[in-house]
């Protein structure tokens, strides 16, 4: 099943409260990639040797949705941008740009089974 993938441009000051109106738009689900740093407290809970090193926060948020191709998309995107411009008002939201890709299941489905290995501890 292929699945067309979006990625809203937007603020890290504003990637809360436009994650929650995709919700309000029936969006299931949201991916954030920011750069935020991360806290003291995420950091502990992390159960890494190494962390990561982060670049500098830009100000910069991409928040990604995926919808189904029977989806009547093209509302659900004049939705988005039109609750976009509505919040513009109130909130810095950024450039707003929406890109579009096309990716199937299996990419995101059986993908992680090539980076997992399992190992065995003993005693």
């Amino acid at each position: 099943m292929k699945w067309n993938k979006f990625r809203l441009k937007t603020t890290t000051e504003a990637e809360d409260i436009v994650s929650s109106m995709l919700m309000d738009l029936g969006i299931q689900g949201v991916e954030i990639e920011d750069k935020i740093p991360l806290t003291q407290s995420d950091k502990e809970q992390m159960f890494v040797d190494i962390l990561p090193e982060v670049e500098a926060d830009d100000g910069v948020a991409y928040l990604s949705f995926y919808l189904e191709p029977e989806e009547d998309q093209e509302k659900i995107l004049s939705d988005v941008r039109r609750e976009l411009e509505e919040m513009s008002a109130y909130v810095d939201v950024g450039e707003c740009l929406i890109e579009e890709s096309e990716t199937e299941d299996v990419d995101w489905v059986n993908n992680w089974k090539q980076y997992f290995h399992q190992f065995y501890v003993d005693d």
